[in-house]
């Protein structure tokens, strides 16, 4: 993609990457489409907690 030049996105997968892509593409001005058999952020483990920590980053 050209900067300035606005997409239609699909992406597979309402994890925490998928979540997060989506949020960025959309502050971009783009049309995303975000797919996954459950609801966002539904599909963690048992054993993953899905943590994010800044200090980590």
């Amino acid at each position: 993609m050209t900067r300035g030049e606005k997409k239609t996105v699909a992406i597979v997968g309402a994890g925490i990457v998928g979540v997060s892509t989506a949020i960025w593409l959309q502050r971009d001005g783009h049309e995303v489409i975000l797919v996954d058999r459950k609801g966002p952020g539904e599909g963690t483990s048992f054993g993953n907690g899905g943590v994010l920590a800044s200090c980590s980053v």
